[in-house]
């Protein structure tokens, strides 16, 4: 019986080890990566920065460790590994002047490869009218209306690699259209979440939107990249939390997002959130919101920021477990 025990820990070991290997090689092969876009020029677009849910949203986007849900396609895909369900995952904000940005996901559980899930998110624009510019730099008149939309298909696989560490994979295709002009190209993100033997914390890392270069309106671009470091603490005598991710953003200044949420019975949950340095302004910094969880099926999240230039910025999101 010892020996036919040892056998089985031997093997769980190795598979385990296996595992372990398989995702550090996947890191190592996303650094490699990350050495040749240093020096690429990086598309200027916000497209793949607008947080995916009114969660992450309220607590200024510092969801990186947190994430357990069907929006940890965006966060981190490792956290995807933490469902129990099938999940529909959908939000939806109006940013400004009939601009809009909407998320859809869908993630379930398998037997082999653990979580999987796709995700389609999409910025689109209201009419826009054309201006032209005089050689002096003067108002030389209105042209045509015109559009932008840009569109991301993604696919997600995540699984436990041990009982304190799991690991999680992207790929998306991304496009991008302004008038006449289009361009797409592919993007990858990899992430681990590690919860460490004081049960209270939990830390993760993800490296993500690293792409293929595209061609858009005569220059040569790449998506912006980020690597995301989160941790989180969960208090164990009250029902609150604290988390914090540090982003390092191609193309933007670093930024560091804090965040924290008090329960309720297990049905309310107020957030807030801190961003430094602020998008613009100090009131800017601030975000705030709310959470109704119904049986822990039904999830009903809501975010309110401020941006000096664009004004109130309300987010919903909704998940439906079943």
């Amino acid at each position: 019986m010892n020996i036919n025990t040892q056998e089985f820990h031997l093997a769980i070991s190795g598979r385990c080890l296996k595992k372990l290997i398989y995702a550090v090689v996947i890191v190592f092969a996303f650094i490699i990566i990350i050495s040749e876009h240093v020096d690429a020029k990086e598309s200027g677009s916000s497209f793949l920065r607008i947080s995916a849910d009114a969660t992450g949203a309220a607590m200024a986007d510092a969801q990186g460790a947190m994430t357990g849900d069907v929006y940890a396609m965006y966060w981190n895909p490792a956290g995807l590994s933490d469902i129990l369900f099938k999940e529909f995952g959908a939000s939806y904000q109006s940013i400004f002047q009939g601009i809009n940005y909407s998320f859809l996901g869908y993630a379930t559980l398998t037997k082999k490869f653990g979580a999987v899930g796709g995700q389609v998110f999409f910025l689109s624009s209201g009419s826009i009218t054309s201006t032209y510019e005089n050689p002096d730099g003067s108002f030389g008149g209105s042209g045509s209306s015109f559009s932008v939309a840009d569109l991301g298909i993604g696919f997600s696989q995540a699984k436990s690699i041990t009982r304190s560490l799991s690991y999680g994979l992207s790929v998306k295709v991304l496009s991008h259209k302004i008038m006449d002009q289009q361009a797409s190209s592919i993007a990858g993100d990899v992430g681990v979440i590690y919860q460490s033997l004081a049960e209270q914390l939990k830390v993760g890392v993800a490296l993500q939107n690293f792409s293929t270069e595209y061609r858009f309106i005569n220059e040569y671009l790449r998506e912006p990249w980020n690597i995301r470091f989160s941790a989180l603490y969960n208090f164990d005598k009250i029902p609150f939390m604290v988390v914090g991710d540090y982003n390092i953003i191609s193309g933007y200044p670093n930024a560091l997002g804090i965040g924290a949420e008090y329960r309720l019975f297990d049905i309310i949950a107020l957030r807030a959130g801190l961003k430094l340095p602020p998008p613009s302004g100090l009131v800017s910094s601030i975000s705030t919101g709310l959470g109704i969880n119904l049986l822990g099926l039904y999830q009903l999240d809501y975010a309110v920021s401020s941006h000096l230039a664009l004004g109130i910025n309300q987010r919903f999101s909704l998940i439906v477990r079943f």
